[in-house]
């Protein structure tokens, strides 16, 4: 049996199984996921952190679209480590007629420690929903496309809020929502 010195046993990565690594990115990905939806929290005055702080004044225009401009309610986010192979977040959320859900899963063998130069790579899908029928409306990628994989490869460090609005968005134009043919202009 070897003896090592302390310095040295604290630098060693002993915990750091790609278990724990998918573990620990999917969680910090859901604080994060759940920091996006914190205004709903302040809406319903559960827990107001923000009410000392001064409120910042900025124009529509300058600002990027947020998830309570389209009116999206967090519904629920869990990790999941069930599976033996991948380990999951799914996220659902809803808006006033549709309701979707994002499953985001990293497979073990991406759990391995990451460098700058190959980050940690996660799968995605996400699918959305009538909210009076639970009828499956529309999902990316789409299930027609018989040349793309099941899931969307993407870096976990490019998900923020921005990325999941251009796929909700996305999501919304490739369904063609028939309610918005009703506000075009006639001309005569």
């Amino acid at each position: 049996m070897k003896i090592i010195k302390f310095i040295e046993f604290i630098k060693e990565d002993v915990m750091e199984t790609p278990s724990n690594m998918t573990s620990t990115a999917l969680t910090q990905l859901k604080r994060r996921i759940d920091k996006i939806f914190k205004y709903q929290i302040d809406e319903f005055g559960d827990e107001k952190e923000e009410d000392n702080k001064p409120k910042r004044v900025a124009k529509k225009s300058k600002e990027k679209m947020t998830f309570q401009d389209l009116g999206v309610r967090l519904e629920s986010s869990e990790v999941s480590k069930y599976s033996k192979l991948h380990d999951s977040l799914t996220i659902k959320f809803s808006d006033d007629k549709f309701t979707y859900t994002l499953i985001i899963s990293i497979d073990l063998k991406e759990g391995m420690p990451k460098t700058e130069k190959k980050p940690m790579m996660c799968d995605i899908k996400f699918k959305k929903y009538d909210l009076d029928t639970f009828e499956i409306i529309g999902q990316i990628p789409s299930p027609i496309d018989g040349d793309k994989s099941e899931y969307l490869k993407v870096e976990i460090n490019k998900i923020d809020e921005e990325y999941l609005i251009d796929l909700k968005i996305k999501l919304d134009d490739s369904t063609n929502d028939e309610d918005e043919e009703e506000f075009e202009i006639e001309t005569e």
